[in-house]
């Protein structure tokens, strides 16, 4: 290579560090002035001609920037011309130097940093509608009821306390007898005592935070998408009401556990149940499939705990001695999510196995010699609208079943606590008889929430019964009124029966008239069950109207 080549190519790899330098050069030029600024009078005196020449300044570095990039880009094209006329393999050398050297450049140009993509949400339709009120209260006032005949006057609190994501409600009974003129302690003379009084101790709301975890009682309570428990309760006493735990953890909505158990009384190994789950494709940028969901459920029952009866003797249910068991597998996927509406899609499979030499005599006795409990699937879609935003949202379900001889769909209901041994002696009789189950809820400004659940065989019989669920609340309507009820009946065999208030229904309601910010008047309503002489339980009606206080805090 001579003289005059190896200049050319000096200048033609140093071009791309000239364009550069020009480009740097005319932004520093203009931050210069400091050299030929003067003391404050001489500042004061040209400050109007500073003015003027800074914009000129920036032209001219621009003019001498540009310059020196069009001096550069010939200088380039002219060392590209006379590469041509070098040897074959020095001009392409030389190219390969040039290519070199402008890839370098570009790796070294900064980079923007690239925020990581956030894993889409995924929402539940079994999230609650209206959430806990954020609000505490303080309810209660003097009070009269009857009881197993006797008559009882005294004062009753049941104040709400909630800060953040903890809630604490309790109910404190002080009943005084007017004919044995003595203070009422049944409630707290057996299983867990005084810990009756705490009607609930929750933090966080399921579905809806990574950890929730309540303690208390549980009413309307679903395992999984409610194939085999849905709508369950575990306080059908006023006087011997349960406390159980319910916990749901969750990991990045990725994978989590949900744990139940009914009651923590320590005589004897009550209803348990637990489901993990997973949701495999979160992380995948897909809609729809990154919704997907797939869960097993667990449940076991050994529940020998004492049932008091009236004559202050004992009985234990004969049926769960050996276990009642029962497993289940179930997936969902959203098909639609938007802010109007969601649709979701799901199914489900599960089996009992209750086993008991007590039930096979007594299958064998009504004439069911291959006597094995069943099992049942079931497919549905869920559907959940919000309109004129959240003024009015309403939950439409709708689920086709399909079960085998001896098995009943969503075993662990109401019905269940109610009477187990009556409630796992009806699997004997039960055909398998397809049916539908449905629900609808809604809310108005989530002020008034209503709400409704059928299961209903394709032939109601007394072998296939029927089970109704409704619920209503009413928050300060008017600022004057609000109600709270919930109402529950099962094994029905005619709908006509539906408001029939018997051994098969569970009802609680409490009206209150807010008289001002302070004061209220009301009555509570419950239909629940006590102990009989025996053994068991007899539903029983109590009305308990008051004077008090109603107070947010």
């Amino acid at each position: 290579m001579n003289l005059r080549s190896a200049i050319l190519l000096m200048m033609l790899i140093s071009a791309p560090f000239l364009q550069t330098y020009a480009q740097e050069t005319s932004d520093e030029y203009s931050d210069y002035s400091y050299l030929w600024e003067e003391d404050d009078k001489k500042k004061k005196k040209k400050k109007k001609r500073k003015k003027k020449e800074q914009p000129v300044l920036a032209d001219s570095s621009i003019l001498a920037s540009d310059s020196l990039l069009l001096h550069t880009d010939s200088l380039q094209q002219e060392t590209l011309l006379q590469l041509d006329t070098l040897r074959p393999d020095t001009a392409v050398n030389a190219t390969v130097a040039v290519d070199t050297l402008k890839e370098e450049s570009l790796k070294n140009e900064p980079k923007q940093k690239r925020e990581k993509a956030e894993r889409p949400p995924i929402s539940d339709f079994r999230e609650p509608m209206v959430l806990p009120n954020e609000d505490g209260s303080i309810n209660g006032g003097m009070t009269y009821t009857q009881i197993d005949g006797k008559d009882y006057v005294g004062l009753v609190l049941s104040p709400e306390f909630k800060i953040g994501k903890v809630g604490v409600g309790l109910n404190v009974p002080i009943l005084y007898g007017l004919d044995d003129q003595s203070i009422r302690t049944e409630i707290f003379e057996d299983g867990v005592g005084v810990a009756r009084l705490i009607r609930y101790v929750r933090y966080g709301v399921q579905r809806k935070d990574p950890f929730y975890i309540k303690a208390g009682e549980m009413s309307g309570m679903m395992l999984g998408y409610g194939s085999l428990m849905n709508n369950y309760t575990n306080s059908t006493s006023y006087e011997k009401r349960k406390v159980g735990i319910h916990t749901d953890f969750n990991y990045d909505r990725f994978m989590g556990l949900e744990l139940f158990y009914s009651d923590l009384n320590p005589q004897s190994f009550n209803l348990f149940g637990a489901r993990p789950y997973i949701r495999p494709l979160s992380s995948f940028p897909i809609p729809i499939l990154n919704t997907l969901e797939v869960g097993a459920s667990y449940l076991l029952d050994k529940d020998q705990t004492d049932i008091i009866t009236s004559d202050s003797t004992s009985t234990t249910y004969a049926f769960t001695k050996s276990g009642a068991k029962a497993f289940g597998i179930d997936m969902g996927v959203t098909l639609l999510s938007s802010p109007f509406i969601q649709i979701d899609m799901f199914g489900s499979y599960s089996r009992l196995n209750i086993a008991s030499d007590t039930l096979t005599q007594l299958a064998n006795a009504i004439g069911e010699n291959d006597f094995k409990t069943g099992s049942g699937a079931s497919f549905g879609m869920n559907f959940r609208m919000h309109f004129i935003a959240d003024v009015f949202s309403t939950d439409v379900r709708i689920e086709r079943l399909n079960n085998s001889d001896h098995y009943i769909p969503q075993f662990f209901n109401a019905s269940y606590e109610i009477n187990k041994d009556a409630r796992i002696a009806s699997l004997i009789t039960t055909e398998g008889k397809n049916g539908i189950y449905g629900s609808l809820r809604g809310h108005i400004l989530k002020k008034v929430s209503l709400g409704g659940s059928l299961m209903i065989p394709d032939d109601i019989s007394a072998s296939s019964p029927a089970f109704v669920e409704l619920t209503a609340e009413m928050e300060r309507l008017a600022n004057k009124f609000s109600f709270y009820g919930n109402y529950v009946k099962g094994d029905l065999d005619d709908l006509g029966d539906t408001f029939k208030f018997d051994e098969r229904s569970l009802a609680k309601m409490r009206f209150i008239y807010h008289m001002n910010k302070f004061l209220a008047t009301g009555v509570d309503y419950y239909w629940l069950f006590t102990p009989t002489a025996e053994g068991g339980y007899e539903a029983t009606k109590y009305v308990m109207p008051y004077f008090g206080v109603s107070i947010s805090i």
